[in-house]
C-alpha cells in the first residue's frame, strides 16, 4: 500500500480503487448480457450444430404481399443446394446433412376432443422447425415436419387442459375441420411479460403446414429459416438473400447468430428508438419480437459495460505513464508484454480452428 501511495499519491490511489471498481462492474454487466442471450435458444440452432463458428442461422420473415409459398421454398432450396456444389462445399460425412431449414405460418384452427372443443391459435410448421425451436417437452415429443405425416400434431398445456383436462394425452385425437390429427406431444409454451407482449398469450396447436392450409385458417407463410455453412463472414445471409424467388422490399433477412453479442450490440445505438419501425408490413412471430425486446434491453446494458471498461482502461494507460516518467518501466518492457500477448492471441485461435478449444 506505501508504494502504490508513493507511485499514484493519494489521489491516484482511490482512482485505482474506483477503476478497479468500474471493472467489476462491467464485468456483472457482461454476465446478465451473456445470461439473458443464452435463453434465446431460437437464436441459438447454429451454435448448437457447431462449437467451431463456421455455421450460421439465417432468418427470413415476409410480407402477406410477397407471395412466399410451399414453392418458393422448393425453390430456395434447391439453388441453395446448388450454391454449395459450386462453392465445393460437403460434409466431411457423406452422411451428414450439410444444412437445415424450416419454415411457417400462423392461423386459427377449430379443435374438437370427446369431452371439449374450442377455437385455438395454431402454428403451421414444415422442415425442420422443431430443431430451431427446442420447446420445453412436458410429455411426448415433437414431429418432424419433413416426415410428411399430416395428421400429427404438438399442442401446449393450455390446450391440453381446454381439450381433455390432463397433460397426459399422448395419442389421443383431436378432430381439427373433421379430420382426426394425434397427439404426438404436449409442451410447456414460453410465458413471461415479454412473451406474452410479443404474442406468445394464447393456447397454441402446432401441425404440419399442409394440414394447417386444409382444415384450418391459415396466414401466408412468414418466416423460412436456415442454419448453413459460412466459410467467410457473411456467406450464410448472402446465400439466401440472393437466391430468394421475392420481392426485396416484401421481406426481411437476419443473421441470428451472434446477434447478442456487444459488438452488433453496439452497432443498434445509431438505430435505437426507430429499430421497430418497419414499412414493409412485416408481422414478425413472437420469437423474433421476443430477440428484438432482448436486443433494446441489452443495448444500453452494452453501452454501459463498454464505459465501465473504459474507465479502467484509460487509467492503466495514465499509470504506464506515469511510471514511464518515473523510470520504474521501460520500453523493452512494454515490448515484451504486448509480444507475449500476442503470441497467447494468435494460439488460442489456432487452438479455435482446430476445435481444441471453445469460444
Amino acid at each position: 500500500m506505501e508504494y502504490l501511495r508513493s507511485v499514484f499519491g493519494k489521489k491516484q490511489l482511490k482512482l485505482a480503487i474506483a477503476g478497479a471498481i468500474s471493472l467489476l462492474v462491467a464485468l456483472i454487466l457482461t454476465c446478465i448480457g451473456k445470461i439473458v442471450a443464452g435463453g434465446m435458444s431460437a437464436e441459438r440452432m447454429a451454435e448448437r450444430w457447431s462449437k467451431t463458428g463456421d455455421f450460421a442461422q439465417v432468418s427470413c420473415f415476409f410480407s402477406e404481399f410477397s407471395g412466399f409459398t410451399e414453392d418458393s421454398v422448393k425453390e430456395l432450396n434447391y439453388k441453395t443446394e446448388q450454391k454449395f456444389i459450386e462453392d465445393s462445399l460437403a460434409p466431411k460425412n457423406k452422411d451428414a446433412r450439410l444444412w437445415l431449414n424450416a419454415y411457417s405460418a400462423g392461423g386459427e384452427v377449430y379443435a374438437e376432443s370427446p369431452i371439449a372443443s374450442g377455437m385455438f391459435k395454431a402454428v403451421g410448421v414444415g422442415g425442420d422447425y422443431f430443431l430451431f425451436h427446442p420447446l420445453e417437452i412436458i410429455n411426448g415429443c415433437l414431429f418432424n415436419g419433413e416426415s410428411g405425416i399430416d395428421d400429427t400434431i404438438v399442442i401446449d398445456r393450455d390446450v391440453a387442459w381446454n381439450l381433455f383436462g390432463s397433460t397426459n394425452v399422448v395419442g389421443q385425437i383431436v378432430e381439427i375441420g373433421g379430420q382426426r390429427h394425434v397427439v404426438c406431444g404436449v409442451i410447456e409454451r414460453e410465458s413471461g411479460r415479454i412473451n406474452d407482449l410479443a404474442g406468445n398469450d394464447k393456447p397454441t396447436i402446432y401441425m404440419s403446414y399442409n394440414s394447417l392450409s386444409n382444415y384450418g385458417t391459415a396466414s401466408y407463410i412468414n418466416m423460412y429459416e436456415a442454419m448453413m455453412p459460412n466459410p467467410i463472414s457473411g456467406y450464410a445471409k448472402s446465400a439466401v438473400e440472393k437466391n430468394l424467388p421475392v420481392s426485396a422490399d416484401t421481406c426481411e433477412i437476419i443473421e441470428n447468430t451472434g446477434r447478442f453479442h456487444w459488438t452488433k450490440l453496439l452497432k443498434n445505438v445509431k438505430n435505437f428508438g426507430t429499430r421497430g419501425m418497419n414499412g414493409k408490413a412485416i408481422v414478425y412471430p413472437y420469437w423474433e419480437n421476443v430477440a428484438r425486446g432482448v436486443e433494446d434491453y441489452l443495448t444500453p446494458v452494452a453501452v454501459m459495460a463498454l464505459l465501465f471498461y473504459l474507465f479502467p482502461i484509460v487509467l492503466l494507460i495514465l499509470l504506464l505513464f506515469r511510471m514511464w516518467k518515473k523510470r520504474t518501466i521501460h520500453r523493452s518492457d512494454v515490448k515484451r508484454f504486448i509480444e507475449d500477448r500476442f503470441e497467447e492471441y494468435k494460439e488460442k485461435r489456432r487452438k479455435v480452428k482446430k476445435g481444441e478449444i471453445y469460444e
